[in-house]
């Protein structure tokens, strides 16, 4: 009897040990965080350039009306050739509070003829 009685506590011991070592506490915050997002890509003709932002003018092939997107520069933002009015560019982006963010854009100059 006092057998049963240390091997039923050693193993009630055990089970809770291993609950609580694999129990994961939740985030302050409340709930899971999702995964990050992945990057999107899109390209077009480069509509507009300012000073942390550009737009790209693009169009579908089911579409005929073009669309224009705005993207955000920032210092992690990598730039292949320069952002001009015409040039065609593909951008690789993030989305970040509603706002498209630039990831990576290559550049293509447009033709001067």
């Amino acid at each position: 009897m006092k057998f049963r009685t240390i091997l039923s506590l050693a193993t009630l011991f055990m089970a809770c040990f291993t609950l609580a070592v694999f129990a994961q506490p939740l985030p302050a915050e409340g709930g899971y965080r999702s995964p990050a997002t992945e990057n999107q890509s899109v390209s077009g003709k480069i509509a507009s350039v300012g000073d942390a932002a550009f737009e790209l003018s693009t169009s579908s092939k089911d579409d005929q009306a073009s669309k224009t997107v705005q993207f955000l520069v920032d210092d992690k933002t990598k730039v292949e050739g320069k952002l001009t009015v015409g040039a065609q560019a593909m951008v690789e982006y993030r989305s970040d509070s509603g706002q498209n963010i630039a990831v990576h854009v290559v550049v293509t100059p447009s033709s001067g003829y």
